[in-house]
């Protein structure tokens, strides 16, 4: 978790395999997450009084301490809150950009956008920012829900999630909730189970922010429990909400294009293999994770942005994870 305090300078602990590190958006078979087994530690540097220190663990390992319920004593609807990595705002007004829509997907545009955070003070897994090029694309306006999700399990194709917290809302009874507890083979195999595929880590981002330099899908300036189920602020380990809100209940919230809960209710898989750094050139084509956006509804709001990265192994499959899917057009 990004800690607003002075850095505490970490000595490197080979002997003892001590790692510090903090975890968001789920659970390995009901234990926290650790630093994927190809990935180099990262030590944090001291900081400037007030500025956040830079992570220890891979710079997309994010939020609160993970645990399996995470309540508020009540619904919260707070305001806004300041967010530590704000983007310089855009200099042309934001617009929204009304796109072609079929079966509960959007078809998106495509062009050339800049991909991650120009700020200095945003982790070091989202820089630099750089220009990339998205072909036209379909994704689904809202996460897969309970419902679909079950009919891919009686289809014989998608595994039941294990119900590895008291918040996984596979056997919740609500089939509008977002599915979460699922791991990737199996968001994968559901996928291509209705024809299509997971979105690429470039196409989320763009679908999340379009060609703007915005934090959050909404051009807001913070987030806020009315846009998105997030924890209510970074220094809070309350949510939003007792568990992600039914998909689509957050109308506030929406991307450039209409897309819903890009940011909280659920963190999302993408397609692509997790690296620290986000340079140009092709996604890698193996790797020890994959990647992870928007965080959910146990991280923070400066960990659920438009360049938020995070990452999950093979056995991720906590109660703050779900996915959508992408196609590409006919």
């Amino acid at each position: 978790m990004e800690l607003r305090s002075l850095a505490v300078v970490v000595g490197v602990a080979t002997a003892t395999g001590l790692v510090a590190a903090s975890v968001a958006s789920g659970f390995v078979d009901g234990a926290p997450r650790s630093v994927p087994p190809s990935a180099p530690l990262v030590l944090a540097a001291p900081a400037a009084l007030g500025a956040p220190s830079q992570p220890a663990a891979p710079a997309g390992a994010t939020g609160a301490a993970a645990r399996d319920d995470v309540e508020p004593e009540e619904p919260h609807t707070s305001g806004a809150v300041d967010n530590p990595y704000e983007e310089t705002p855009p200099k042309l007004g934001y617009q929204r950009q009304v796109v072609p829509a079929r079966d509960g997907m959007l078809r998106l545009p495509g062009g050339r956008f800049v991909m991650g955070s120009a700020s200095p003070r945003a982790p070091i897994n989202e820089r630099p920012a750089h220009p990339v090029s998205i072909a036209p694309f379909w994704i689904d306006r809202t996460e897969v829900t309970v419902g679909a999700y079950r009919a891919c399990v009686q289809g014989g194709t998608c595994v039941r999630p294990a119900r590895s917290s008291a918040t996984c809302t596979f056997d919740s009874g609500e089939d509008e909730l977002p599915v979460s507890c699922v791991h990737w083979r199996d968001a994968d195999a559901y996928c291509r189970f209705v024809g299509k595929r997971l979105p690429s880590e470039r196409e989320w981002e763009y679908a999340a922010r379009g060609m703007y330099a915005i934090a959050f899908p909404w051009g807001g300036g913070g987030s806020s429990c009315s846009a998105a189920v997030t924890l209510i602020n970074d220094q809070s380990g309350k949510s939003c909400a007792f568990h992600p809100a039914k998909v689509g209940a957050h109308a506030s919230g929406a991307s450039p294009f209409g897309v819903l809960d890009l940011s909280g209710n659920l963190e999302e898989w993408t397609s692509d293999w997790y690296v620290e750094s986000l340079g140009p050139g092709p996604a890698p084509r193996a790797g020890a994770a994959h990647v992870l956006r928007g965080g959910g509804w146990l991280s923070p709001p400066s960990q659920s942005r438009t360049t938020s990265r995070n990452w999950g192994s093979a056995l991720e499959a906590g109660p703050n994870v779900g996915f959508r899917c992408a196609r590409d057009p006919d």
